[in-house]
């Protein structure tokens, strides 16, 4: 037998490489299985992926990070399903169908906020899927270590990336609902981009069904029409969202109560009204009364639309222990409204700029490139016919117009930079010395032009 990592020989049967100890895939298996999650390391599957690490275990299967053995820069994460609530061949069948499905909806899904798959198989008995690896932790992961609640601009960035990859699965030919938003199904990549994980409860809408076949979810994190009330369409995702964003921005843990959630900024006085009502109307039992899709969620979250909440919303409950213990992490005290006769005004969420800096930002660029290019008219003819040409003259006139915006940008950048508005922007600070950097090139440019009309004169 011939090891497919070093090529040594070895014995016929024998369950290790002599020469590299890698698992052999023509090794004798024992009779019984290996429960779901318990493969070792080095164990070849379909003789060529190698397993490195187990990355995660739940209800649903194990994965693990996988090299390949044809490709050997290239790294795979391999999702075994789980056969422990498995108790027939029926329900085996089924269990297979439903893992076989999340295959093929994968592999004809194309979006940067999801995994890709490559390839399915089955060995020994059980179910694997290969999909693309994805670097990072996950937001449970990150809760855990970092504690709750997050900080509003970062969550609404990745409200922003989440939205944008429902609004893909929503409005495709025939919708595809997620249906098992939380935190530990949502990746963030070291670049910082937010990626979709475990598409084993996903399922395809059908307009005019009554009721989903089965009900499934998280409890607490799932809307109350996949337990059966009706069938679930795009504002269940909506409803997944809004408890994901709220647990985010307050550290509630919303298993403790399902489907009734205290007002967001009630917990986290820090979290705009507007923000707190689109959460509210988010999570809202009744579907009707939700947003109709993620993206007048999103416009609502950064204040582009109104939140009418209408009666009944549930947005005032008894607060249980203020924890994420078991679901997203420690235990995080939440910081008091500060005392007084009158209530705090939340902050609003910063702007990216300011007016001022961007103004003195696109001003120095457009002068900066004008006078680049009138200098170029001149160098060209001093070099040629002389600066007194019809040629310098074109670049001359050109020059007439960023001599007086260059020292403008460099003026409006300046008191952008010393303005308190603009430290309280996003990027209004880094657009100020923009405008500072290029009014000042501008005017390097314009003193290279009378250089070289006066070395070309004498």
């Amino acid at each position: 037998m011939q090891c497919p990592v070093c090529n040594a020989l070895n014995p016929d049967g024998a369950p290790f490489c002599a020469e590299c100890g890698i698992r052999l895939a023509g090794a004798a298996m024992p009779s019984v299985a290996m429960a779901t999650g318990a493969l070792p390391q080095q164990f070849i599957l379909q003789g060529r992926y190698v397993i490195e690490q187990k990355l995660g275990q739940g209800g649903m299967g194990a994965v693990y990070r996988a090299r390949d053995l044809r490709l050997s820069t290239v790294t795979w994460a391999i999702k075994e399903m789980s056969q422990a609530q498995i108790t027939g061949p029926l329900e085996l069948q089924e269990a297979r169908a439903a893992f076989q499905r999340e295959a093929e909806l994968l592999a004809s899904l194309s979006h940067p906020g999801l995994p890709k798959v490559v390839d399915h198989f089955e060995q020994d008995g059980k179910a694997y899927l290969v999909m693309e690896f994805v670097p990072g932790d996950s937001l449970l992961t990150i809760a855990q270590r970092e504690g709750l609640p997050f900080p509003l601009p970062r969550v609404l960035d990745w409200a922003r990336q989440i939205c944008e990859v429902l609004e893909y699965l929503h409005n495709r030919p025939t919708p595809i609902i997620f249906r098992d938003l939380k935190p530990a199904n949502v990746m963030l990549t070291p670049e910082g981009r937010i990626k979709l994980v475990d598409f084993g409860i996903a399922r395809i809408f059908k307009p005019g069904k009554e009721r989903d076949t089965q009900a499934f979810g998280t409890l607490g994190y799932s809307a109350p029409e996949q337990y059966g009330r009706s069938q679930t369409d795009p504002r269940a995702d909506i409803y997944s969202l809004g408890v994901l964003l709220h647990q985010l921005l307050t550290g509630y843990d919303p298993t403790s109560t399902p489907f009734r959630l205290p007002s967001a900024n009630q917990i986290n006085p820090a979290i705009p009204q507007h923000v707190s009502d689109a959460i509210a109307r988010a999570v809202d039992p009744d579907p009707n009364r939700r947003f109709p899709n993620v993206r007048a969620f999103y416009q609502a979250l950064t204040g582009q639309q109104q939140i009418m909440l209408q009666a009944g919303t549930p947005t005032e409950a008894v607060y249980p222990r203020m924890s994420v213990s078991g679901s997203v992490g420690q235990t995080m005290p939440i910081s008091p409204p500060i005392s007084g006769s009158v209530a705090a005004q939340p902050p609003p969420v910063p702007l990216p700029t300011t007016g001022l800096a961007n103004a003195g930002r696109w001003i120095g660029i457009g002068s900066m490139l004008v006078m680049g290019f009138a200098a170029i008219l001149v160098a060209i003819s001093a070099a040629t016919t002389g600066t007194d040409s019809e040629l310098a003259g074109v670049g001359y006139l050109i020059a007439f117009l960023p001599l007086a915006t260059g020292p403008l940008a460099f003026l409006l950048g300046l008191i952008a930079l010393l303005s308190s508005a603009t430290q309280q922007t996003v990027r209004g600070r880094q657009h100020a010395i923009v405008g500072i950097v290029t009014g000042l090139m501008t005017g390097l440019l314009c003193c290279g032009i009378f250089v070289l009309v006066g070395g070309s004169s004498s």
